[in-house]
């Protein structure tokens, strides 16, 4: 009988421990950015849009195209954030094409910069060569025209699947770096 009580009491123990595992295991991306995307929803903007559609030109060349339900600028932290649904479509400056598109759950634009940080279920799709990339945070550095991310990526084209940790691309997702690969699947 004693012996039963103990088996219970360490079956109980070990099913509180996995129950408590499993409810704090929410991504840590989204743990570690939800604080401050959810003080930019509860913050006064400077202004504020909804049903955004934005268009990037350099001189008469379509660079980008946004669109988001919500946007809201801070003029102090030269910020704009979009929230709800984010698809931006990037077009090739040579064939004027569109080359690829971006969706998101959230975004913040530096405005000094025009750096993009994208927030969320984060998916490229490449329209050649039908390359897809999916990850919670994906950072645009539009300095070096060139897309980063520190997180859990994975990567799916025609001929492989990769997973890893760690990301850099041209935009075409043609010429990427994966730094730490924890999986590939041809």
């Amino acid at each position: 009988m004693y012996i039963k009580t103990l088996y219970k009491k360490e079956v109980f123990g070990l099913i509180l421990v996995l129950t408590t595992l499993c409810i704090s295991c929410g991504t840590e991306t989204e743990q570690k950015f939800k604080p401050e995307v959810q003080m930019k929803l509860e913050q006064a903007p400077d202004q504020l849009a909804k049903n955004l559609v934005v268009e990037f030109l350099d001189s008469s060349f379509l660079r980008a195209k946004l669109w988001a339900k919500v946007g809201k600028v801070f003029y102090q932290q030269s910020e704009t954030w979009l929230y709800d649904s984010i698809k931006v479509e990037f077009y090739s400056r040579k064939t004027g094409k569109r080359q690829s598109v971006l969706t998101a759950d959230s975004a913040k634009i530096n405005d000094r910069t025009k750096d993009m940080y994208a927030y969320g279920k984060v998916v490229v799709v490449a329209d050649s060569p039908k390359t897809i990339l999916r990850t919670s945070f994906l950072e645009w550095r539009n300095k070096v025209q060139r897309l980063y991310s520190n997180e859990y990526i994975e990567i799916v084209t025609p001929q492989e699947e990769i997973r890893g940790f760690g990301f850099e691309s041209d935009l075409n997702l043609t010429n990427y770096k994966i730094y730490r690969v924890s999986g590939v699947r041809k």
